[in-house]
């Protein structure tokens, strides 16, 4: 058994996304599609933070943490994640948005893991 990266796990959640929102009538995905996408934020935050699954649904640990961060491209990403978790409402441009801020996120977090 192969054990995908946190990085690459959070890939397989947008192209799930990807998938769901590129339907004809996409609109019926959305909230499908939204999971998928809150996901892939989780899995990112999680390679991101060092945090198991349920530390980044700690909204108060989650803030803590991004406080650290001063020139990050992702420095105020917790403040979308915070919201996106909150919402209840769900539209097809809800959604896309939103996988399009994720996916910035994912490739943020990857490109800072291979940073250091």
């Amino acid at each position: 058994m192969i054990l995908l990266s946190k990085i690459e796990e959070a890939r397989k959640k947008i192209t799930f996304a990807e998938y769901l929102l590129s339907q004809d009538d996409s609109s019926e995905f959305s909230v499908g599609a939204m999971k998928h996408i809150i996901d892939a934020a989780q899995l990112a935050m999680e390679e991101l933070t060092k945090f198991d699954s349920e530390q980044v649904k700690n909204i108060p640990l989650i803030t803590q943490h991004f406080k650290k961060f001063k020139n990050e491209p992702y420095k105020d990403f917790h403040r979308f994640y915070i919201k996106m978790m909150d919402s209840e409402y769900n539209s097809l441009q809800v959604s896309t948005n939103a996988l399009k801020t994720v996916t910035d996120f994912v490739n943020q977090v990857e490109e800072n893991r291979q940073v250091k």
